[in-house]
């Protein structure tokens, strides 16, 4: 019998005799999801209009167009090292970040590790360019100690100001870190996250302020709506949600 189980979205394979990864599309958005989108846009703030995530092979030649200006920018990311008309192949750059962090029993190696997630997100900030989806498990980290981004399918910047993509970036890293931050009650991760964005600061400088503080703003009601049905709890990504939020309130 013929097997037509589907191919993995993500493969790992061998190329020119070196480790690679084979990538391939998903699904394209349908018409329903875009119409979604266009209906919330005016009611949601910048940096959380679509994305311009396309779907199928059109977004994996947008990934490895975006990829070839992180090369060309000096930023750590995979190499393309072929695009086929189903899939692109890319190099190794290690092992995923947040597996490496739940791995980790140090905690200062494990917020060290953190800190420079968002140093690296600052370089690519500073080199006028956004990741679009900065979560931990979206960047590796490498034998030789490099870090690297991952999985830039997504370009804020077709949709969105720069300014408002970066402070997009920013809130999202934010909110996949908190999860390493989670200390026994009574302790939050409000004081670490904190600390964490003053890295980004550092890094950058107060540039990104107005759109940071427009951002928390904007997420205000719905923060205020999780505390009251006490949603922080449920999962880590509400608890990364709510607390990254916060983070943004006191700016």
């Amino acid at each position: 019998m013929q097997n037509t189980s589907p191919l993995p979205r993500v493969e790992k394979t061998t190329f020119d005799g070196v480790t690679a990864w084979i990538k391939r599309p998903e699904a394209t958005r349908s018409n329903g999801f875009t119409l979604l989108h266009s209906l919330l846009k005016p009611v949601m703030p910048p940096a959380l209009h679509p994305t311009g995530a396309l779907g199928g092979m059109d977004a994996i030649r947008q990934e490895a167009g975006r990829l070839d200006v992180f090369a060309q920018a000096g930023l750590p990311a995979p190499r393309v090292l072929e695009l086929r008309s189903d899939c692109v192949i890319l190099s190794d750059t290690g092992a995923q970040l947040r597996d490496t962090l739940h791995r980790l029993a140090d905690d200062t190696q494990r917020l060290h590790l953190i800190e420079r997630a968002m140093r690296g997100l600052g370089a690519v900030h500073a080199a006028k360019l956004c990741h679009g989806r900065p979560f931990l498990k979206d960047m590796t980290i490498g034998p030789d100690d490099q870090l690297s981004f991952l999985d830039l399918e997504e370009n804020p910047t077709a949709r969105m100001s720069l300014q408002d993509a970066q402070a997009r970036d920013v809130w999202l890293l934010l909110l996949a870190s908190t999860e390493f931050y989670i200390g026994p009650p009574p302790q939050t991760p409000l004081q670490g996250l904190t600390d964490l964005l003053d890295v980004y600061f550092a890094e950058c400088g107060p540039g990104l302020t107005p759109q940071l503080r427009n951002l928390g703003r904007a997420l205000r009601p719905y923060r205020r709506v999780m505390s009251v049905l006490r949603l922080k709890g449920v999962s880590k990504d509400a608890a990364g949600a709510y607390w990254s939020m916060r983070v943004l309130e006191q700016l």
